[in-house]
């Protein structure tokens, strides 16, 4: 599978709120982040935790997809209800790191839209 099929597979199971088969696609000591804002602890273990405290997911789309090298960059759409119920629009950009076959980093960027 190439790696840009992986990322394919890794961002259709985070928008269908399925964590444990994206994190089938990744090394142990997988890295993630959000430059700027955060960056979770090494492994597996902080990327479970992190999407289990995450806005509910009402629906989203990934429209492109370019390939590099070692990386893959995954860029779509994402709503999302807050817990106050009101729905949240954003626009992201994902760059998926590899190390052989595998995930080693996602990189992710994301604009809310503007009210």
């Amino acid at each position: 599978m190439s790696n840009k099929q992986v990322v394919k597979e890794v961002a259709t199971a985070f928008l269908n709120a399925d964590v444990e088969t994206a994190l089938t696609y990744m090394t142990d000591d997988v890295k993630m982040g959000w430059p700027g804002y955060f960056d979770l602890a090494p492994g597996k273990q902080a990327v479970r935790e992190f999407f289990n405290d995450i806005p509910e997911l009402v629906s989203g789309s990934t429209q492109e997809f370019i390939e590099d090298g070692n990386t893959v960059a995954a860029c779509g759409t994402v709503t999302s209800r807050e817990k106050d119920g009101t729905l949240k629009n954003s626009f992201f950009c994902d760059l998926y790191e590899f190390e052989g076959s595998k995930v080693k980093r996602i990189k992710s960027y994301m604009v809310f839209q503007a009210k």
